[in-house]
């Protein structure tokens, strides 16, 4: 049966080998000390070649029941030097004094602690800083003609066929220009944007209300507003380290659940700026309020 100690350093090798899949992690390693002459054992041990040369990176883990502290950073400090390592880290689920902390910063050790969402000891639940920037619109269309006939517009106009000069059936201005705004065809900075075509072609062929097909420009002018929504959102699935130096979180991937956009509007705390949010955000999500013909 494995032991809690055991256990702590086959998840640190686990997450170790997901932030660097490209190098050599061993879990139980045994290396030549090389002043005190004797074998020793390196709890993770990272190897990876970087053009002619070969780093080495030992990672010891300690399950304690209280913050490692300064004696603990001194004796890991000669294990590094004695095996001749390049860079070494100190795990510790309970984290580090502030001395241990002062004296690991001066000889460049790194302090971690386990962020991972499995279930086991030392699992955690995360929460993210996300906000969410929804940008709405109001459309207004418009129309020019600039050929000798008459024109009515009717008041279904804007939802009529139109046509391209070859007689190709476009679609109507209503419902081509909704689309092109919920699939983000169109501008979305916060403002107002002037005379945007519709179609792919500037010019198109309408009825000129006397049942007589003729060259038309047809356009929208849209100004877009912005909400924005801030949350502590749960992370379902994340595996890496806090940095225990800097508060930074170390991994390359984590997974969050889906967004319902009517909960984020009735839940969320609505800030007035992006720069306003409570805390420094992870996320930033953008979307849009899409219309409907």
């Amino acid at each position: 049966m494995r032991s809690d100690a055991e256990d702590l350093e086959i998840l640190v090798a686990k997450i170790q080998k997901q932030l660097a899949p490209d190098a050599e992690v061993i879990h139980n390693a045994k290396l030549d000390g090389r002043n005190s002459k004797q074998k020793r054992q390196i709890d993770v041990l990272v190897r990876q070649k970087i053009g002619q040369y070969e780093m080495m990176i030992v990672l010891d883990c300690k399950d304690y029941a209280r913050p490692v502290d300064v004696k603990g950073v001194e004796e890991f400090h000669g294990l590094i030097d004695d095996v001749g390592a390049n860079k070494g880290a100190l795990v510790c689920p309970k984290g580090f004094t502030e001395a241990a902390k002062q004296r690991a910063a001066g000889w460049q050790i790194d302090l971690y602690s386990p962020i991972d969402t499995d279930a086991h000891k030392w699992q955690v639940r995360v929460t993210a800083p996300v906000v969410c920037d929804y940008r709405s619109a109001a459309i207004s269309f418009g129309v020019s003609v600039s050929v000798p006939k008459p024109f009515m517009i009717k008041t279904d106009f804007f939802g009529q066929k139109m046509f391209d000069s070859n007689g190709k059936e476009l679609g109507s201005a209503v419902d081509t220009a909704i689309e092109n705004w919920n699939s983000g065809k169109y501008p979305i900075e916060v403002g107002e944007h002037q005379e945007l075509n519709i179609f792919d072609t500037s010019e198109v062929m309408t009825d000129n209300g006397y049942g007589e097909l003729i060259p038309t420009k047809i356009y929208v002018s849209l100004y877009v507003k912005q909400k924005l929504y801030f949350a502590n959102v749960p992370i379902s699935q994340i595996s890496g380290f806090k940095d225990e130096l800097s508060g930074g979180i170390i991994t390359n991937a984590f997974t969050i659940g889906i967004f319902d956009p009517d909960e984020v509007i009735e839940k969320w705390q609505e800030i007035d700026a992006i720069e306003d949010p409570p805390a420094r955000p992870v996320l930033t999500l953008q979307g849009l309020v899409g219309w409907r013909a």
